[in-house]
């Protein structure tokens, strides 16, 4: 962890508070996209919801092996997408 700056990791560590939420949109009730008369269209809209929270998970990870190889641009941006996706996350269960 020596290798990354600290504030590289406090961004990357706010995108990990989407899982805070996952409780709330895995068995909380929450249909962000709506719901559909058809079942399995109705799955796929719970797989696409959950995205909200394991997405910025998968980018903490990603953003972290980014700037580990190099790309530090590439890093600092795919964690700012993951930290807007964590804020939307939050605000779509707000709405």
């Amino acid at each position: 962890m020596r290798e990354f700056p600290k504030w590289l990791l406090a961004l990357a560590f706010l995108s990990l508070t989407s899982v805070l939420s996952s409780p709330f949109y895995m068995f909380g009730g929450v249909a962000v996209f709506g719901h559909s008369e058809y079942a399995v269209v109705n799955f796929l809209l719970f797989l696409l919801q959950n995205l909200l929270w394991v997405l910025p998970v998968l980018l903490f990870f990603g953003s972290l092996e980014l700037y580990r190889i190099g790309l530090k641009r590439a890093g600092v941006a795919v964690v700012s997408l993951g930290l807007l996706l964590t804020i939307l996350c939050f605000v779509l269960l707000l709405i």
